[in-house]
């Protein structure tokens, strides 16, 4: 994930703000919601993580892209990807080598878009009990960060392989600094990463009009978005959610994030492929 035009411009704005001598508005009061209320959402729960309450919407891959086995694309590209010379794989897919398919954690987080980058939603894709899942972990207020990340860093230091898009710039440096902010104890530098971004460049450079997260989704996965909302849309939106509780304002921001993290999967399989290929011959689209 990168990140959005919107924050680059409010900073600027900010710092013109500053040198005018402008004290830049305090957030709305949060309202915090009853589980009740949010369970409106499908695939919501509390639940405890370590010890941790938090809030999550978790959904199975097969309800999102029914008929597609993922896990075995999963499984048969890392299984590839260790029968090669690993001056045959590209560098950064180098890391994957040997890593447990069922211990592969797909991340991407969405921020608030102010100072320091505050996490409100913290999304992954992993294998429990077999099967894929999206598990969405959700700050319903700002205060709730704290444990959204705790839980996060549970479930992140559970995995051998954390796969992002544009993780080695955002992600994980913007999940590991609020960490240690809030005294939260995670070993997710130390992890195995691969940066689908940084692969990706060198796979399709040239081949597209550019390598981002969007547009290899449509050329290379061949998935389309469908009710989507822009990246640079999403840190408005969720103040919104924050200073009036309405839960419509969140789902296209959910359904944007599973879409990233599947995404992202996709285009893992498909390089750890021999040859890269795209996944699919015909254009499909992910279940809201």
């Amino acid at each position: 994930m990168t990140p959005s035009d919107v924050q680059a411009t409010g900073i600027r704005q900010h710092i013109a703000a500053l040198l005018r001598g402008e004290r830049r508005p305090s957030p709305a009061a949060p309202v915090r919601l009853a589980d009740s209320t949010l369970a409106t959402l499908r695939g919501a729960r509390t639940t405890q993580i370590d010890g941790v309450s938090v809030f999550e919407i978790r959904r199975d891959f097969e309800e999102l892209l029914p008929g597609e086995d993922a896990w075995r694309a999963l499984c048969d590209g890392m299984g590839h990807l260790a029968t090669k010379e690993e001056e045959e794989i590209y560098a950064g897919l180098r890391p994957a080598i040997g890593a447990d398919p069922s211990r592969v954690a797909i991340l991407d987080l969405e921020t608030t878009g102010f100072w320091g980058c505050p996490i409100f939603l913290v999304g992954l894709l992993r294998v429990e009990s077999g099967r894929l899942v999206t598990r969405q972990l959700l700050a319903r207020d700002y205060p709730e960060e704290a444990a959204v990340l705790r839980a996060a860093a549970t479930l992140l230091d559970e995995s051998a392989l954390v796969v992002t898009f544009n993780g080695k710039s955002y992600d994980v440096p913007c999940f590991a600094e609020r960490c240690s902010m809030f005294g939260v104890k995670t070993k997710l530098r130390r992890r195995a990463h691969v940066d689908i971004l940084h692969v990706a460049r060198r796979r399709w450079r040239g081949e597209f009009e550019d390598c981002r997260l969007q547009t290899l989704e449509r050329h290379v996965t061949r998935l389309t978005r469908q009710g989507d909302i822009p990246s640079a849309e999403i840190p408005a939106v969720y103040h919104d959610f924050a200073a009036t509780g309405d839960v419509t304002r969140l789902e296209p921001i959910l359904h944007h994030g599973r879409v990233d993290v599947i995404t992202t999967l996709r285009l893992f399989t498909a390089l750890a492929a021999d040859p890269p290929a795209p996944l699919q011959p015909r254009k499909r689209k992910v279940e809201r």
